[in-house]
């Protein structure tokens, strides 16, 4: 059981998570910090060589993009053009006005804010041009940069000094165990800070089972133990839960997070018997 002063963190999964404000919008960003979490920014590139927070590699899913140019790739349109289409207003009317950020945006945000963190998650950019920008406005303490290959991982804080970096491993519970293995601790956790085990739910009826994750209890108990002692933290993303499914994982000794749904998760950890703890 935890020590009723541990510390419980947690990211929200593309700025805002699924369900609770756009994702990869300022406005996502702004709606985590205030909750006291660290939201995630998935960074790509455009024409013009602006670094941009966007999730998928076309305007089409989360911006009012017209017809006719929405399933281009977001590398075929200079940053000015993506000011014409709004980010939020698809997702909720409240949010109407969001656009795409440009990564000096969000850092912008963050200077001079320390208690401000981003996860930057890696999908097509220039990992030199990305250091310069980090080092430009001093926030290398307040990025996690994130990929699911550990090279890129090691060779970001190689370029960025102070940046923390986090590898993600998702697929299927054989898949994340050789993974693991192969570019986490067989490597002995070189070039990282952080790692994510994301948690599918397992198939049938998730009531009819103790443990509700395709991913055994036991694995992540020793994954626990394995990057404490190499002073890593190990964060999982549980793609469905409810109380009693936080409650477990927190009993394991899990304390980093990633979810799609804050406000809910926020009520799961609130809700745990043992709560004394501090979430931030």
């Amino acid at each position: 059981m935890a020590k009723r002063s541990d510390n419980i963190y947690w990211q929200a999964h593309r700025g805002g998570g699924a369900y609770e404000a756009p994702d990869n919008t300022m406005g996502a960003n702004r709606y985590a910090w205030s909750l006291g979490g660290i939201p995630e920014a998935d960074i790509r590139t455009t024409r013009d060589g602006v670094i941009v927070c966007l999730h998928d590699s076309t305007p089409a899913r989360t911006t009012t993009a017209p017809d006719a140019v929405k399933d281009r790739p977001i590398s075929d349109f200079d940053f000015a053009e993506t000011a014409e289409w709004d980010a939020g207003v698809k997702f909720d009317a409240k949010f109407a006005g969001e656009r795409i950020p440009s990564v000096e945006q969000l850092f912008a945000d963050m200077q001079g804010r320390p208690e401000r963190l981003v996860y930057l998650d890696l999908k097509s950019v220039d990992l030199e041009q990305l250091g310069r920008l980090i080092d430009r406005y001093g926030v290398n303490g307040q990025v996690i940069f994130t990929h699911n290959v550990q090279a890129n991982c090691r060779q970001m804080k190689s370029i960025a000094a102070g940046v923390r970096s986090m590898l993600w491993i998702g697929g299927s519970a054989e898949r994340i165990k050789r993974t693991y293995a192969e570019q986490a601790r067989d490597l002995r956790f070189d070039g990282l800070d952080q790692v994510q085990l994301h948690l599918n739910g397992k198939r049938g009826d998730p009531n009819g089972d103790e443990w509700p994750y395709d991913l055994d209890p036991e694995f992540v108990k020793q994954a626990l133990a394995e990057t404490s002692d190499a002073g890593v933290d190990l964060e999982v993303l549980p793609f469905s839960f409810d109380d009693r499914s936080i409650h477990m994982l927190l009993d394991l000794g899990v304390r980093w997070f990633a979810t799609d749904e804050p406000a809910r998760f926020l009520s799961c950890i609130r809700s745990w018997p043992s709560s004394k703890e501090t979430v931030r």
